[in-house]
């Protein structure tokens, strides 16, 4: 899809999702405002009409874009045919970059949308997302899922169904449904088979008798009974998510037996900062900061003078060789907190999207591991060969890697292993550095407390 065109897609759904529901409500939003029931009522239908709207137009984007790289792609498969040279074969690939940055995009929108339904809490949002790739969307059945979105909506605007497939984190049904104060979660099962498995299962469910179950699958073939227990399983993972975010504890679809922790940690953030750097670049080309004397950042106006590219050229000067990170890396990070819930305008994240405007960021980690020594936690640089054994396993959770190194810290006995989602946080929260060691350093604390009373009791 051209540039300008999708910007001003962008721009659109980015308004339904974020302002549509407080401009078209009949009076002025505010915490006074909302303390009356029938502006409660009012707000929450506006705001899901809204999202109705982001989602349709989401929809529309991602099939348009989705079979744009299909065909790419089968023409860079003929170009390899005909052996066509270099030059268009890597244009057309670059091409399909572009389509899947624009995918990633739409899909952050997508999130953003989850986000809000799901309170930002990023213990329930993890809990939705099973690390496997979400299908592309010109394979999803997305013509029967917007039928019954529809009828969802239409049959009471105060509940919002979220088709699971365009965000990039939701792993759990076919739409995940926003109804008061509960999450459920709908699997929209077509086909004769499902049809039966689903009469069924509901049979099962009201006799609970387990020799009828039992004839009912005994003259069944493999091919029945493999989709029987497929489709009892999806239900089941469903049920046990739900039981989680609804009840705060229960059991994952690994078995594990969860209990979220109502404790709260009450972190400072930047974001004032950078908001008022992408107002300064409308000015000037650029504008930097340096946060907590270790936290680089650098917002650039890109559209005039490329001043960006002497980011680099500051931090070396500085003595700084961790990684320039771009905020726009995090559009693939399935579960990264969408950019688009900074209280930045519109505006400033469309130009952010199409890098009109850049928000570069670095660290002094040195300096910022000195910082742990305040709060008496010894914070240290782990050998290659000791990162290399600890990152060398199955799991989807990695220590985080600075050349090479992983980064322990130790409070008397309890020792843990920075991740990166600690960096996330940083980079993409815009958390500061000091708040993230207080909070560190209050896990170590409030771990170091629970193994003394363990071995004292």
């Amino acid at each position: 899809m051209k540039q300008k065109r999708f910007l001003r897609e962008l721009e659109s759904i980015l308004f339904f999702t974020l302002e549509y529901g407080i401009k078209n409500v009949s009076f002025k939003v505010s915490d006074v405002a909302l303390k009356r029931q029938a502006h409660v009522t009012e707000f929450i239908s506006k705001v899901h009409k809204g999202f109705m709207k982001a989602q349709n137009l989401i929809v529309q984007n991602l099939l348009l874009l989705g079979e744009e790289k299909k065909n790419t792609r089968e023409r860079i498969k003929e170009s390899n045919r005909i052996r066509d040279n270099k030059e268009n074969i890597e244009a057309l690939k670059e091409k399909v970059e572009v389509i899947e940055y624009q995918e990633n995009v739409l899909r952050k929108v997508a999130d953003t949308i989850a986000w809000q339904i799901l309170h930002n809490d990023i213990t329930v949002i993890r809990r939705l997302y099973n690390f496997t790739a979400q299908v592309e969307i010109y394979n999803s059945n997305l013509n029967h899922d917007l039928k019954v979105v529809e009828e969802i909506f239409k049959q009471d605007n105060e509940r919002f169904p979220l088709i699971t497939d365009i965000t990039s984190f939701i792993q759990i049904g076919d739409l995940l449904i926003k109804d008061r104060d509960k999450i459920g979660v709908l699997e929209l099962k077509e086909g004769k088979v499902n049809e039966q498995i689903s009469d069924i299962l509901k049979e099962h469910s009201e006799f609970q008798c387990e020799r009828k179950l039992y004839y009912e699958l005994e003259n069944k073939d493999d091919k029945f009974k493999k989709q029987f227990l497929r489709y009892v399983k999806q239900e089941a993972t469903a049920l046990n998510t739900l039981q989680i975010i609804n009840k705060g504890e229960g059991t994952d679809s690994l078995g594990r037996n969860i209990k979220i922790i109502d404790n709260v940690f009450y972190t400072e953030h930047f974001t004032d900062a950078v908001q008022s750097m992408l107002q300064e670049v409308n000015k000037k080309n650029y504008s930097i900061n340096y946060i907590d004397a270790c936290l680089a950042v650098g917002v650039y106006n890109t559209t005039k003078i490329p001043i960006y590219k002497g980011f680099d050229a500051w931090k070396k000067g500085m003595g700084i060789d961790f990684p320039t990170i771009d905020i726009r890396a995090f559009f693939q990070s399935p579960v990264g907190h969408p950019l688009f819930l900074h209280p930045f305008s519109i505006e400033d994240k469309v130009k952010v999207v199409a890098g009109e405007k850049l928000i570069l960021m670095t660290l002094d980690i040195h300096a910022w591991l000195k910082m742990f020594e305040g709060k008496n936690v010894n914070a240290r640089l782990m050998s290659k060969r000791e990162t290399a054994r600890l990152n060398n396993t199955q799991s989807h959770l990695k220590a985080f890697e600075y050349n090479g190194q992983a980064i322990e810290i130790e409070n008397g006995s309890i020792k843990q292993i920075i991740h990166g989602g600690i960096f996330e946080r940083m980079f993409n929260q815009f958390q500061k550095p000091s708040s993230l060691v207080d909070f560190l350093s209050i896990t170590l604390d409030e771990g170091l407390l629970e193994f003394r009373e363990e071995t004292q009791g």
